[in-house]
């Protein structure tokens, strides 16, 4: 699955599972859970947060925007990895910092990686 984190990565422009503390807001974290797999596909739940330090959630919800139009119904294929992904749920997460703006999506993904 390292492969495809790193595809991801550079495809989304997202940190994989942390922000580092000097990251910038608005930022894209994700992470990805393996559901099932059929003989070389991998099934995964790919969850995306974005994070924003502002007053109101127009600014994530619009980078939630973006990376929607930019996922859904996707098929990425390079050397090491093909994988295409379908929009799922997304909903605003409270956080106890009312400053701070979160916006959760989780999108359905399938990966095959070459070994």
């Amino acid at each position: 699955m390292q492969k495809l984190k790193e595809e991801l990565e550079k495809y989304l422009g997202a940190y994989y599972e942390d922000a580092p503390e000097e990251a910038e807001y608005p930022y894209k974290v994700f992470s990805l859970k393996r559901i099932g797999q059929d003989d070389e596909r991998q099934r995964l739940i790919l969850e995306i947060n974005v994070w924003d330090q502002h007053k109101y959630y127009s600014r994530a919800e619009s980078m939630m925007d973006s990376i929607e139009k930019k996922l859904n119904g996707c098929i990425r294929l390079s050397d090491d990895t093909l994988y295409y992904c379908y929009n799922g749920n997304r909903e605003p997460i409270k956080d106890p910092d009312k400053s701070i703006k979160r916006i959760r999506e989780q999108f359905e993904l399938y990966c095959y990686e070459r070994s």
